[in-house]
């Protein structure tokens, strides 16, 4: 647990009560009134003569949008602006700039709506004032796609032809050791594509761990992009964690606070974390037992972690005085209502029977996969419907936030299913595809539905209500299809429907490729029209030491607009060691790139 700040106590209680709170504050050091060095002080306003009052209000007051959604032409549109730190009501107005024709902004609302009538890139000054006459001003751009053009949901600038399309010869050009920000177009799918990280992305990294993944925990589920793909975390390999800021626009990437943090290159942090459904500056992250978030609105100062929950803090949750030796991020729902995670406390992955959740102002449920037992502080508790018992390989919770995916790893009772479990959280409620049902393979989640991959190139769907029933989405394969075939698929982008496509990489290492989608990244339709989009090459040689490099795993981002993987791009970026040439599947170094899903 840890221990509340007294200041953050008078914020959340005093001063959130009474943004106006007025402090007679009796000057007794010594401070002139010259606020010489006062001035800077982090923990308040200048200190005053005993006879001055001053107002104090718990932050600056800022516009805290750093960033808008993209519009589609002739399409409706509305996204929010929002301010901190000031006294409502607000006033909203452009003062430089202009919003495409067909949009306007909500003076009193900071609601931008309408329906743009031009395509195209459209910059903007807004200006905020609050009740106590204070301003604030920020810089933004929004960006207008043409109507059923490039990119989501219909993705009509990308093939979707079965032709066999070898990887070219030799990668197009991104550098060897360095090269960030380095932008190609593929060769054969027409998409652009951008090097994210290099041999220079940490310094401060020892040489052997200069390689940098989608994710430590190789899954391609993994929420790695914020809400508006201006923000994204990747990995190294030793799973420290490395936020960036990202131009979907000129596709450009940045490292955070680099100022700060001269010696590494940017903020660094000790491990991975998982973006928030509501919020595009916020990124979660966990240590042990405890969920924690940064704040990324204040692109200045480093933000420091602030607890979320930690699931001993309840009777009814993980056992009193439980250590974790091995936990995995269950991620979050939309609207950012339900968190959960798995955990051990007698090995590693695969020991695990604690399936846990989260819910803001209602505490913690948890499964207890071993006896079957369902505890906490709200729902039904119990012993779950079915006789199965097993350890835990990892979860993820469906974005409604009623269902955790809980995959076995070993069977505990006389017979198991052979796919994940679905727990139905906060109740006695666990389904299963039982056997023989099509339930393998790589998976991935949406709102209500879950996505798996049982045979070479298939893709299939089912409810978590009833996964006995099987919907096919890929009913026609491109002949030629060949065993060794994998894909991890991704889909963060999905909405409430479950109506928009998902993505992957997919890994092969026969050459040359008997049929398309061999080491490319693609999309799927859902609807059962067998629909797949061809993005990009993933470039990967499919032999590299480093698990996530060798399969290509990625992540699509929130809105459908981009995917990042990570590759070692034919063996071309160097070795570990910092030399230029490498061995492929001995020491060639992996980097991570994006690639723009038009």
């Amino acid at each position: 647990m840890s221990r509340l700040n007294p200041a953050s106590v008078l914020e959340e209680g005093a001063v959130k009560r009474n943004p106006k709170l007025i402090l007679a504050l009796t000057f007794i050091a010594a401070c002139s009134l010259v606020l010489t060095g006062c001035s800077t002080m982090s923990a308040g306003p200048p200190m005053l003569q005993a006879s001055t009052t001053a107002t104090i209000t718990s932050t600056a007051f800022t516009i805290t949008s750093s960033s808008v959604p993209f519009a589609v032409e002739s399409t409706p549109y509305s996204a929010s602006l929002t301010a901190s730190g000031g006294e409502p009501p607000y006033q909203w107005s452009i003062v430089s700039g202009a919003l495409p024709a067909g949009l306007q902004l909500g003076a009193s609302t900071g609601t931008l709506s309408g329906s743009a009538t031009q395509a195209g890139a459209f910059p903007f000054s807004v200006h905020v004032t609050d009740a106590a006459a204070h301003s604030a001003q920020r810089n933004l751009t929004l960006q207008v796609s043409a109507a059923n053009l490039c990119g989501p949901p219909t993705y009509n600038c990308s093939r979707t032809d079965f032709n066999v399309v070898q990887v070219p010869s030799s990668a197009p050009n991104v550098g060897n050791l360095a090269g960030a920000n380095t932008i190609v177009t593929d060769p054969d799918f027409g998409n652009p594509i951008v090097r994210i990280t290099d041999w220079n992305t940490d310094p401060g990294m020892p040489a052997n761990g200069r390689q940098w993944i989608s994710a430590a925990s190789a899954s391609s589920n993994e929420n790695i992009w914020n809400l508006n793909s201006t923000l994204f975390i990747v990995q190294a390999i030793g799973a420290a964690g490395y936020p960036f800021s990202f131009n979907p626009t000129t596709m450009q990437a940045s490292r955070l606070y680099v100022t700060s943090h001269p010696s590494t290159g940017g903020l660094r942090l000790s491990d991975g974390g998982f973006w928030s459904r509501s919020d595009p500056n916020v990124l979660y992250t966990s240590s042990g037992t405890v969920i924690s978030k940064y704040d990324f609105s204040d692109r200045v100062n480093t933000p420091s972690p602030q607890a979320v929950y930690d699931f001993t803090s309840s009777p009814h949750c993980l056992p009193t005085g439980f250590q974790a030796t091995w936990f995995a991020r269950g991620g979050v729902s939309a609207g950012d209502t339900v968190f959960g995670m798995v955990f051990s406390d007698r090995g590693a992955q695969g020991t695990g029977v604690y399936a846990v959740a989260y819910k803001p102002g209602s505490g913690c449920t948890l499964l207890n996969t071993q006896t079957g037992q369902v505890t906490g502080d709200w729902g039904t508790t119990g012993t779950i419907g079915i006789p199965d018992r097993w350890t835990i390989h990892n979860s993820k919770v469906s974005l409604d936030g009623d269902w955790m995916m809980v995959s076995p790893q070993n069977c505990m009772s006389s017979s198991c299913s052979a796919g994940p479990y679905f727990w139905q959280i906060g109740t006695t409620t666990v389904n299963s595809c039982g056997q023989g049902k099509r339930c393998s393979g790589h998976a991935t989640e949406g709102y209500s539905h879950f996505i798996n991959n049982p045979n070479t190139g298939d893709q299939v769907s089912r409810l978590f209500s009833d996964p006995s029933v099987v919907a096919e989405l890929t009913p026609i394969l491109p002949p030629g299809l060949q065993t060794p075939l994998d894909e991890h698929p991704s889909w963060n982008n999905a909405d409430p429907a479950d109506s928009l496509p998902f993505f992957l990489s997919f890994w092969s290492p026969i050459t040359p490729f008997p049929a398309p989608w061999y080491n490319e990244i693609t999309g799927v339709a859902v609807e059962g029209s067998g629909r797949v989009w061809r993005f990009a090459h993933n470039f990967i040689t499919t032999k590299s030491q480093i698990f996530c490099t060798q399969y290509g795993i990625g992540s699509v981002s929130q809105d459908g607009r981009f995917f990042l993987w990570s590759s070692d791009w034919m063996g071309t970026l160097g070795s570990q060691s910092g030399a230029q040439a490498c061995t492929v599947g001995q020491d060639c170094r992996g980097d991570v790139f994006v690639v723009e899903l038009r």
